[in-house]
């Protein structure tokens, strides 16, 4: 090749790196895997469990906490035979909230991030409604449709959300999440699932004595967090409902 052409068509080079890179950047930060949430295993001390019989069955106790070191409530938890993380292409598959927000309005997005609910039904919403059809252009439309059909202001409220616009934003994400939840834990071979409580914590009972893995199996939308916890359940314990607790952390902010 001719030098001078040489010298032409590298005369744009930096600005094509520099567009590689963004795309390179770009890329990785869509397919990185979520961050992994801190386990801690432990088992009663001074407590010796007895030789397992055959059919004998004991519990796992698992405790979540935040990044700002406060209880994980209402968060759902699987108890596993298989990593969570073995999975890494259905974990890119996974649906994330924003993909169903799509036309949303900033005040709808707001409201929606002031609650950790998967869908529009929601108890603590219901008592929101009221004010919302006032802040938040969605809710407002909805409001407006429902007095135009029902010829009152107490039904317009009341079915709000059945004349809500975005059907998406209702329950799509929702839907889309309990299947994809479903297959995931298939694949990785689940034996139960909890709800944490209001102190953020749960217990898997009925579990026979062996290795197993913790895992919420979805990322925790906020913040990413993937927990794959690897446990050994010990045989059960004289008077008590669990035989190990695992302690599920986020990272401090």
């Amino acid at each position: 090749m001719r030098p001078d052409r040489l010298v032409f068509s590298l005369r744009g080079a930096p600005a094509f790196v520099a567009v590689l890179l963004i795309v390179s950047a770009a890329t990785t930060a869509q397919t990185a895997p979520p961050a992994a949430g801190a386990c801690k295993v432990t088992t009663p001390q001074g407590v010796t469990p007895p030789p397992a019989a055959p059919d004998a069955t004991t519990g796992v106790r698992i405790v979540a906490t935040g990044p700002d070191g406060k209880p994980l409530p209402r968060k759902r938890f699987y108890l596993l035979q298989r990593s969570a993380r073995a999975n890494a292409a259905a974990l890119s598959a996974a649906p994330k909230p924003a993909d169903f927000l799509q036309g949303a309005s900033p005040q709808l997005r707001e409201w929606l991030a002031r609650h950790d609910c998967d869908s529009l039904y929601c108890p603590e919403y219901e008592s929101e409604y009221a004010d919302a059809v006032k802040t938040v252009p969605e809710f407002k439309r909805a409001y407006e449709e429902g007095v135009r059909k029902y010829r009152s202001d107490k039904l317009a409220l009341k079915w709000v959300t059945v004349n809500f616009p975005l059907k998406n934003v209702r329950t799509e994400y929702f839907r889309r999440k309990k299947a994809w939840l479903e297959q995931a834990a298939r694949d990785a071979g689940k034996v139960s699932s909890v709800m944490t409580d209001e102190k953020g914590a749960a217990y898997f009972t009925g579990v026979r004595p062996g290795g197993y893995y913790v895992s919420n199996l979805l990322p925790l939308e906020e913040n990413g967090l993937l927990w794959d916890c690897q446990l050994n359940a010990p045989p059960p314990l004289p008077k008590q409902i669990h035989s190990v607790t695992v302690e599920l952390s986020a990272p401090k902010k």
